[in-house]
């Protein structure tokens, strides 16, 4: 995808029986198309050392692009490669055994454009700024044009500070899947100090949280994977590149909800995508509010996704952006009919629901042409009610939604010319009744009242004082 040379011509095979005594010979295929572009393919060889180039590596170009895969290989140690003709050079030691990488390993490749060193052994104590060290002129070592570097699967748990030093132009860095944990100083000082970097992967390092001032400095940064973390928020670090940053990646993370703080000063991303992340719950008021620019939005996978608010998109509707939305496997079974203009968009996808289908969904994917925006072959389907289940809710029709089955009357407005003469009859022996039947019940409880009176209740004890009545006298 980065490396521009496409061969596909012939391929020559070169071997060698016996392997020199410093830099063992393995057999190779060199696919050549033209003095342009080469690929010396020495994949799957079982080498242990770097071999010398073929001789046919020589007849490149100065503008020239060549390819150098040493994918699945024994290789431990990366000594100093020989010069490599070209101007844009790419090389591959994935899937290696690699634990060390000497100083000045890559000085004669200057123009070394795109290095593979993925899925190694590789700590962060290997990697130092003196292994991607240029041609040494004038008392100094110069830089490399080196743009991709992928150091994922490995053991990096913290990057040199100057570990980028002569690699002013890398724009591409993926750092996922190794045991980082904690951004510390010295590796944010390292990333910050790459300030061309435009895609950054920090996917699977088991961190949990990005310090503020991480990404300083990096006014160029485009893309950024923060997937399979421990983030239980969208980090607000990621303000700082908000002016730049264009795609988002957010799955798989212990994230509850997304709200109004989730995505502050981020209005430039295009592409959000924030999926598989099993504890999200619901999606709140004015949580994509702040992605004017957004087009490609992915809620997928969330299985305890049940709720997102109808002003979700609050602010957005009245300048609309959004071209594609999928909201497939999640735990939804409602939507609401006024969450976005549905319309407007070319691609919806909703499979993988428990979707009831009611009035609002009529009106979502009938009156507002939702239904339209479905793939073919991608059409959800109905849970409920029963009758419905397992229906294609593009064919649903609901009789009891006269708002939208226009075959129904209009509903009339209520006037007193539509009162008739028994209605007014029954009212007023109604009305008859209920003060009759009050009447009656409270004679009924004052007799109550004045039988207990008058046999139950004890008569009051008179006191008298005996020296002053004369009766005792």
């Amino acid at each position: 995808m980065y490396f521009p040379a496409v061969l596909t011509i012939t391929i020559v095979l070169v071997s060698s029986n016996r392997a020199g005594a410093d830099a063992p010979s393995a057999p190779c295929d060199i696919s050549v198309e033209d003095t342009s572009n080469l690929t010396l393919n020495c994949s799957r060889r079982d080498i242990v050392k770097i071999p010398n180039w073929p001789e046919q590596i020589n007849n490149i170009s100065k503008d020239g692009h060549v390819l150098v895969t040493f994918f699945n290989n024994s290789i431990t140690n990366i000594t100093q490669l020989s010069p490599i003709p070209g101007n844009r050079i790419a090389i591959s030691f994935k899937s290696n055994r690699v634990i060390e990488i000497e100083d000045d390993a890559f000085r004669n490749i200057p123009r070394l454009v795109y290095l593979d060193l993925s899925n190694n052994k590789i700590s962060g104590q290997v990697l130092r700024s003196e292994i991607f060290q240029g041609p040494y002129e004038d008392g100094i070592y110069r830089e490399i044009a080196l743009e991709t570097l992928n150091l994922g699967y490995n053991e990096i748990h913290s990057l040199d500070r100057y570990l980028f030093k002569y690699t002013p132009n890398l724009t591409r860095l993926y750092l996922n899947n190794n045991p980082i944990e904690i951004l510390d100083h010295v590796s944010i000082l390292a990333i910050s100090s790459a300030t061309n970097l435009e895609v950054l992967d920090l996917s699977k390092t088991d961190i949990d949280s990005i310090p503020l001032d991480a990404f300083r400095g990096l006014v160029k940064l485009q893309q950024i994977d923060l997937s399979d973390n421990h983030f239980v928020t969208v980090p607000e670090s990621l303000s700082l590149v908000g002016s730049t940053l264009k795609y988002l990646t957010f799955n798989n993370n212990p994230v509850v909800e997304l709200n109004d703080d989730s995505f502050v000063g981020l209005s430039n991303v295009i592409e959000l995508e924030v999926g598989e992340n099993d504890y999200l719950d619901e999606v709140k008021r004015g949580t994509f509010t702040p992605l004017k620019s957004l087009k490609v939005l992915h809620l997928c996978h969330n299985r305890n996704l049940r709720y997102i608010s109808h002003n979700a998109f609050r602010g957005l509707k009245d300048k609309w952006t959004l071209k594609e939305v999928y909201l497939d496997d999640n735990n939804l079974s409602e939507l609401s009919p006024d969450l976005m203009p549905w319309s407007k968009l070319d691609v919806l996808g909703m499979t993988g629901n428990s979707w009831l289908c009611n009035c609002d969904l009529v009106n979502i994917v009938n009156k507002q042409g939702a239904g339209d925006k479905f793939k073919s072959d991608e059409v959800p389907y109905c849970a409920a009610p029963m009758r419905l289940s397992g229906e294609y809710i593009t064919n649903i029709t609901i009789n009891f939604c006269p708002m939208l089955d226009k075959t129904f009357s209009p509903r009339k407005t209520f006037s007193l010319s539509d009162l008739r003469p028994k209605h007014v009859l029954w009212t007023i022996l109604a009305v008859a009744m209920v003060a009759a039947f009050g009447m009656i019940l409270g004679l009924l409880v004052n007799a109550i009242k004045k039988v207990y009176k008058t046999r139950f209740q004890s008569q009051p004890i008179h006191y008298i004082n005996i020296n002053s009545d004369s009766s005792f006298a």
